[in-house]
């Protein structure tokens, strides 16, 4: 069925459901260019690796000339053909981030959209130039803040982000959940869940990153 079609941000989730089986259970690591049954314990772990390598073939070949993906179940009505290059964007990369392929072409060009897709008052939103909202900041700053080097100053992109996200927090915005699109962006709802979840995984990443929040590194948020 239409709605039941392969698609970037189903792809991405599996891949890191596969990655953290295969790290945690075998203490194999997923890096390109390994190739199948080398290196691996046994065949049980073949069949996993050999599904996160096409996963991220699929990924190669669905991403859009400007560096973005899009996603099947997520639009933004204010975005051009409401689509959300952001959502999708952000799930495709922390899929190669948790995977370890952050050197892979299709990684490093995904990356530049996503920052480049920064609004000018430091939030993003389903699309480079499409109103702010919590909830595609959040997904964007969860993995720009998890790239940033700890104890480095923070890039302007990944300061300016969590700035705006932190003044929606303090302005009482945090319960104010953005219309969300799902099967093709066709149907519109408001999910009180998806600012709070993923707000707070944002915020772990700049928790993790800052350190200790009495601590001076984080003084300034």
């Amino acid at each position: 069925m239409p709605f039941d079609r392969s698609a970037p941000d189903l792809t991405a989730h599996s891949i890191r459901a596969l990655t953290a089986w295969l790290q945690r259970a075998f203490g194999v690591a997923v890096r390109p260019g390994l190739k199948c049954g080398w290196a691996l314990p046994d065949r049980e772990t073949w069949r996993p690796y050999i599904a996160i390598v096409r996963g991220f073939e699929y990924l190669k070949r669905t991403q859009r000339p400007d560096g973005s993906w899009l996603p099947l179940w997520f639009g933004n009505q204010h975005a051009p053909h409401e689509e959300n290059p952001t959502y999708g964007t952000s799930r495709v990369l922390a899929a190669y981030r948790d995977a370890g392929w952050m050197s892979d072409s299709a990684f490093q060009k995904g990356r530049e959209w996503l920052k480049t897709a920064q609004n000018s008052d430091g939030g993003w939103g389903g699309a480079p130039g499409i109103v702010s909202s919590i909830e595609e900041t959040s997904l964007a700053l969860e993995l720009l803040i998890s790239l940033e080097d700890k104890g480095a100053v923070p890039s302007r992109v990944t300061a300016n982000g969590l700035s705006w996200l932190l003044n929606q927090i303090d302005n009482g915005k945090l319960m104010e959940p953005s219309p969300i699109g799902f099967y093709f962006a066709k149907l519109w709802y408001f999910e009180k869940l998806y600012p709070v979840i993923f707000t707070v995984a944002a915020l772990r990443r700049a928790v993790e990153w800052l350190g200790d929040a009495s601590g001076d590194s984080a003084g300034d948020y």
